[in-house]
């Protein structure tokens, strides 16, 4: 079957045959490979206390604003709540004027909370292959061009919550990971299997021949409206920059291409808000499919 029957033959009966059960890749794989860069920064009280909940090992140190600095009672037992979360795991903790703070992360949005943390790991793009080869469902989100930090943590947040096996990208055609990334994305950023790649034209080839189906977010006249789509349960969406979506040599070898249906008066959504909904509709049919468990 070629890769453009799977669109017009999606009721024909699947082989019921299954694969041997292998561990998740999102808790197997997503620290597996550590590559060699320096202890980064992370802000914001919902970023800081993900990675006390999940990775405090990670952690090297928590910088907090001093009590004089905060006005509101509820951020300051947030903040109180975090302290004593650290100290409790024995995890070093300090008290710092807020302009320090500003100072570490080059922005005042960091809500009184700062973590030092240790390098986190990345895929590479053999893990990404094994994970096509070996799992029944994959679903992969792909980035072609996000550049800026705002959209790239949003759009991180949104692979979190609905499950994606690993967002991969260029490294020099998106945005830079950091504080702002991190914050935006609710931590997000350090907890979703991520896989920087030299050349993501490259990388979904790679994946292709591995088994994987790639699906294109645009406006085109063959595009498919995305509540008449049938995602295949090996997954890559691809999304472009908002500016000049998906670069043509990536759009050429894109085996299908779907829209989001616009019922207002605002023609268009910005890059996070179309990957969310997208996200959710591949993650809805999966589920109904039982290839998907929600927890």
């Amino acid at each position: 079957m070629s890769r453009r029957d799977f669109r017009y033959n999606s009721s024909k009966k699947r082989s019921s045959q299954k694969r041997p059960e292998s561990p998740s890749p999102r808790n197997q794989r997503a620290h597996a490979r550590p590559h060699g860069v320096s202890a980064d920064l992370v802000m914001g009280r919902n970023c800081v206390e993900e990675l006390l909940r999940y990775y405090p090992d990670r952690i090297l140190e928590i910088f907090i604003s001093e009590k004089k600095d905060e006005a509101r009672a509820g951020r300051e037992d947030r903040k109180n709540s975090i302290l004593d979360r650290a100290l409790k795991q024995g995890l070093p903790a300090r008290e710092c004027d807020r302009r320090e703070l500003d100072s570490m992360v080059h922005s005042d949005s960091h809500q009184g909370v700062v973590a030092r943390v240790s390098p986190r790991s990345f895929l590479d793009l053999d893990d990404l292959v094994g994970m096509v080869r070996e799992e029944r469902s994959v679903r992969i989100l792909a980035l072609d061009g996000v550049l800026d930090p705002q959209n790239f943590g949003a759009i991180l947040r949104a692979a979190e919550c609905y499950g994606v096996s690993a967002v991969v990208w260029s490294r020099n055609r998106g945005a830079p990971l950091g504080p702002v990334v991190a914050k935006v994305s609710v931590g997000a950023s350090e907890l979703v299997p991520l896989c920087p790649v030299a050349n993501l034209h490259r990388a979904l080839e790679v994946l292709k021949e591995a088994g994987a189906w790639s699906v294109g977010a645009m406006v085109a006249p063959d595009a498919t409206a995305v509540e008449s789509f049938e995602f295949p349960e090996k997954c890559v969406l691809v999304m472009g920059s908002e500016g000049e979506g998906v670069q043509q040599l990536i759009e050429r070898s894109l085996d299908f291409r779907v829209y989001i249906s616009m019922l207002g008066k605002i023609s268009s959504l910005n890059v996070s808000q179309a990957t969310t909904v997208l996200l959710h509709a591949m993650a809805n049919q999966h589920r109904q499919k039982g290839v998907l468990k929600v927890t």
